[in-house]
Order: structure tokens, then sequence, then C-alpha cells
């Protein structure tokens, strides 16, 4: 057994070890600091989330949501104290879970009157629960429009007074960052009757 064995050292080895009786390992103490010794490497253990924390990577898609708005959303956000989506990001708090009611996509907690509202709740529709590469994307592009929201909180689902609505904004970054599958995919969801639009 021991052939195979690389961390045992030669000296730690006997030729003829007497043979221990059981009496005597009952009463042996256990020390894991001595047994081990400095003649054994440490090895690192990978922690799974626990059950409740299945969406965990919810997260994920917020973040490849924030980065795909940065980089294709021209706009800057109608809270003039920000420049840029990047620095509105940066200054806000964001959370993400799934909703256990309501039939919309979507859901963002937006408060129209307050244009420098501190933070935000979204929650996603549980059809999309699942961690799958089919619902990262479908779930990034949810969050896509429902920062958009955020940032544009003034604007309507479709186009008002020659701006663009939340619904063209969508798309043209969904697009240019090649989510055509997303948009797809949840379309179809929408038609069959799974989803909905989100009411804001």
């Amino acid at each position: 057994m021991l052939q195979n064995v690389e961390y045992v050292k030669a000296d730690f080895i006997q030729n003829d070890p007497e043979p221990i009786s059981p009496d005597i390992v009952k009463e042996m103490p256990v020390d894991a600091n001595s047994a081990v010794g400095s003649n054994v490497e440490k090895v690192s253990v990978l922690v799974t989330p626990a059950a409740e924390d299945a969406t965990y990577w919810l997260s994920d898609c917020l973040k490849d949501a924030q980065n795909v708005i940065i980089e294709y959303h021209d706009e800057k956000p109608d809270d003039r104290n920000f420049s840029d989506c990047a620095k509105f990001f940066a200054s806000k708090t964001f959370g993400v879970k799934i909703q256990n009611n309501g039939n919309a996509s979507g859901d963002i907690n937006l408060i129209r009157d307050l244009p420098s509202q501190p933070s935000y709740k979204i929650y996603v529709h549980d059809v999309f629960q699942d961690d799958t590469r089919n619902n990262r994307r479908m779930v990034t592009i949810v969050l896509v429009h429902q920062l958009l929201h955020a940032i544009h909180p003034s604007r309507m689902h479709d186009a008002t007074g020659g701006l663009y609505g939340i619904n063209k904004m969508e798309h043209d970054i969904a697009n240019r960052a090649s989510y055509h599958d997303a948009l797809l995919n949840l379309e179809s969801l929408r038609q069959s009757g799974n989803v909905h639009l989100c009411n804001i």
C-alpha cells in the first residue's frame, strides 16, 4: 500500500513494525496536528453553494448585463449626476432574485419620481430558475431591460416624444452584443403566454 504514497518519508517506515493490540489503539489520543505532521501535503477543498443559494448565478447575469450596457448603450443616464452608465452602476446597489409570483419576465422596484434612487431590486420570472446556458442568456437580456428602466426612468416601453422606448433600446443592445438567440427565445416564451413584458 505504501508504494504509491509519495508523501511518506522513508525514515518514517519501520522494517519490522511491532503489531499494535486493539486495546492500545483504543487508548491512543487522536491529534490531527501531531498525527499528520508536516509530512502530508495540504489539500484545498472546493465548497459548492448551499441549496438555498442555488440562484447564485443570477449575479453573473447581472454583471454581464451591466457590461453589455456599458459597451453598447450610447445614451447617458437621465440622472445628470452621472456622465455615463459605468459611473451610474458603480454608485448604485442592485439585487436580483427569482420571483415567486407575477407573470412578467422581470420586474424592478422603480421609483419614477426619484431619479437618484440609490438601490434597486430586480425580480426574474421563475421560469428561468434553472442554471442553463439558454436561461443565462435570456436572463441577461431581461436584466438589460430592467437596468434600462433604472437608467432611464422617464422612458416608457414604446417611443415617446421622439425618444427611443425601452423595448427598442433593449433590442438594439441585444443585437449589437450578439444575443439574437436570447431575444428569439424570450419572444417565444412571451407568445406562448408563459411570461409577459413588465408592467412599468
